[in-house]
């Protein structure tokens, strides 16, 4: 009898212990899943948050029209998703579930980026396209970036402790008993079964596939890709994809039709049926990806101040234009440009009245141009303009007094009112020169001839004289 009550003793006391080991690891992994939970719920908000930044940096490199009324509705969705919970819409056109931002270090954030959308929003009903509403919404990228940080570093943080709390629940049911090792190690490849059966699942009806009729137009869809292009599948039937898409540099864009921007990569191919191969495409959402490369390829050739090209664009502008001069035999003007006075206006009233006076400059100078002309801001108060087939000397002496004749009214900047000048320096190639640097160097030489002059001039090279606008 006691080895019998010495056995079912041993086997009370291990019960015991095993279930006291289950207690502590369900304990460990309920406490690891809120955090994985959390990490979800994290990732989702940062996620939109990206898509939010991509969103607002395309409105602010483009001129903010009746047309953006739909993006501004997005953005203040997502917003105010993240600020209150509920379903929101990404931009591949997916309906998911927000909870709303805890921190209080991202809710301060979040409450200065509903504060700034909701003025951007009031300016544009009073102002559609005003300066005001495009400063507005600049505004909105730093905050979204900052909100980023803090949704990134809180996911981050549920991250590190759900992996750390699965960890531990790991190590000490390795060290515990052999039924619980076995259990979790069952359970563990019913999971993994799981997710790969979930994973190709998702595999199959995550990317749009259209069937392709002998007339190249659509036969039918999957839901995928009704939802990608925004349109029930009654419509897309007997569409051809050009009448929706357009390629543009590898990439089929075009919009939904709530307005927002679409872009699509096509992968074509065929699938074996009973009726023989079908013709099929395989449509993939990189919305959010191509609006990001249009974001970096803006700031990459364009003045963040202004909007203005900058120097790296000037660079490969003047190499079209100097080798359509030398093949085609058309005169190329140049202009330096470089404003009287304005190192006094930062002095005395400050560099954002300086900044927004360069913007405004900007603004009137591109109104003067041609739409074949080019003006781009190459220093603090420094601006090139490039004219191509400017035709003769007149034309372009004709041109640069245009760009100083945006000078004679005055401008008016944060209440105050500013008077200034500029001045101009012109060449013509191949004449004056038949490349970039000989061209630029002959138009600064003119530019400070002008300025030696008296200022407020315009001085063409190889004329020898000024001729005052």
């Amino acid at each position: 009898m006691q080895p019998v009550r010495a056995a079912l003793l041993s086997s009370r006391i291990f019960w015991a212990i095993t279930l006291v080991f289950c207690a502590l690891e369900a304990a460990i992994l309920a406490t690891a899943l809120d955090y994985s939970t959390e990490e979800d719920r994290l990732a989702t908000q940062l996620a939109v948050t990206h898509q939010a930044s991509g969103v607002a940096w395309r409105l602010t490199s483009t001129t903010v029209a009746a047309e953006a009324e739909p993006q501004l509705a997005w953005l203040e969705s997502i917003l105010e998703g993240l600020n209150r919970g509920g379903p929101v819409n990404t931009l591949d056109n997916t309906l998911i579930q927000l909870e709303p931002v805890r921190s209080p270090e991202a809710r301060q954030t979040l409450t200065d980026a509903i504060a700034r959308l909701g003025s951007a929003t009031r300016l544009h009903g009073a102002m559609p396209g005003s300066d005001l509403v495009r400063e507005e919404i600049r505004g909105l990228v730093p905050s979204f970036a900052q909100l980023g940080a803090h949704l990134a570093a809180q996911r981050n943080e549920s991250g590190r402790l759900a992996a750390l709390l699965v960890g531990l629940a790991l190590v000490s049911t390795t060290g515990g008993f052999i039924a619980a090792g076995l259990l979790l190690l069952r359970q563990s490849r019913r999971l993994e079964r799981s997710g790969r059966l979930l994973r190709s699942m998702m595999n199959q009806i995550g990317a749009g596939v259209c069937i392709i009729g002998s007339t190249d137009k659509i036969a039918d869809a999957n839901r995928a890709a009704c939802r990608m292009l925004g349109r029930p599948r009654r419509e897309l039937r007997g569409k051809r994809i050009e009448d929706i898409l357009t390629e543009k540099e590898g990439v089929w864009v075009g919009e939904r039709p709530d307005g927002m921007p679409l872009a699509i990569e096509r992968i074509p191919g065929t699938i074996e049926s009973e009726r023989g191969p079908l013709r099929i495409l395989t449509l993939l959402d990189v919305t959010a990806r191509h609006l990001t490369a249009e974001c970096l390829q803006h700031l990459a050739n364009h003045d963040p101040l202004t909007g203005l090209p900058n120097r790296g664009y000037l660079e490969g502008r003047f190499k079209q234009e100097l080798t359509r001069c030398r093949k085609d035999g058309v005169i190329l003007g140049v202009a330096a440009l470089d404003l009287d006075g304005f190192k006094p206006v930062n002095d005395t009233y400050g560099h954002a009245v300086g900044d927004a006076l360069l913007v405004q400059i900007a603004q009137r100078l591109s109104a003067a141009l041609r739409l074949s002309d080019v003006i781009a801001r190459v220093g603090g108060d420094e601006f090139i303009g490039l004219f191509p087939d400017v035709g003769n000397r007149d034309s372009l002496t004709f041109l640069g007094e245009r760009l100083l004749g945006v000078f004679d009214t005055p401008f008016e900047v944060m209440g105050h009112t500013l008077s200034l000048s500029c001045s101009i320096g012109l060449v013509v190639a191949p004449t004056d020169g038949d490349d970039q640097d000989s061209l630029l160097k002959a138009a600064d030489d003119a530019m400070y001839r002008a300025k030696q002059a008296g200022k407020r001039r315009i001085h063409l090279a190889a004329i020898g004289g000024d001729r005052v606008a």
